[in-house]
């Protein structure tokens, strides 16, 4: 099925409806994360909101719209994945608060692009290509969706709960590797303050006049 981004909210899902669960679809690369997110959240249903985002990177509109939604409460736990270190940018627009709920994690070369949103009842997987603009020249671009049950109940059956659980792995690994950089990266900071704290060495006495 060919998807127009001025339905997409509601094609996706009846898709997908009509497919028993599991449906691929077309695009002309003009339908972005945004619109992918809003006929992912109408498929999950449930109230529970958990959000696990693989985008090769973020920019300052995807982040406000990740905001103003968590702000409504319709996601209540983020998890966000990209292929650069960005996590200035997500700190700066979430803010403390939000920033609070959400886990954030970054590693290179990451080839997987996928939303998956886990409801109370139901979770939704949709992977393939996340625009945050859309193209200016048509360009097919394909996506699969796969309805399933709550993730977070089936811990790693079925497809979201497979993803969730390879998505947990990346997060812990990353996080590990943050932590064993951070000593690293303090080690030079701390040798240079106790150097510009040593006492200076005494000038030499001047020579008595005679």
């Amino acid at each position: 099925m060919f998807v127009e981004p001025c339905c997409a909210e509601t094609q996706i899902p009846r898709l997908i409806r009509n497919a028993n669960g599991s449906a691929l679809f077309q695009t002309n690369g003009d339908v972005t994360i945004e619109k992918l997110m809003q006929a992912a959240c109408c498929m999950a249903s449930g109230g529970y909101g958990e959000y696990w985002i693989v985008v090769r990177e973020v920019d300052v509109v995807l982040m406000r719209f990740l905001r103003h939604w968590m702000q409504r409460g319709w996601i209540r736990q983020l998890r966000l994945l990209t292929a650069t270190d960005q996590h200035l940018l997500v700190a700066s627009e979430l803010g403390e608060e939000l920033a609070a709920r959400t886990e954030y994690g970054w590693r290179e070369g990451l080839g997987l692009e996928v939303v998956c949103v886990v409801g109370d009842r139901e979770s939704m997987v949709l992977q393939g290509e996340m625009l945050l603009q859309p193209r200016t020249e048509a360009v097919m671009t394909a996506y699969s969706a796969t309805v399933g049950g709550n993730a977070r109940m089936l811990g790693s059956d079925g497809v979201a709960g497979s993803l969730v659980e390879n998505l947990r792995a990346v997060l812990r690994l990353q996080k590990r590797k943050d932590r064993k950089k951070k000593p690293e990266a303090e080690a030079p900071e701390q040798t240079e303050a106790s150097e510009s704290t040593e006492a200076p060495a005494p000038d030499a006495a001047p020579a008595d006049a005679e």
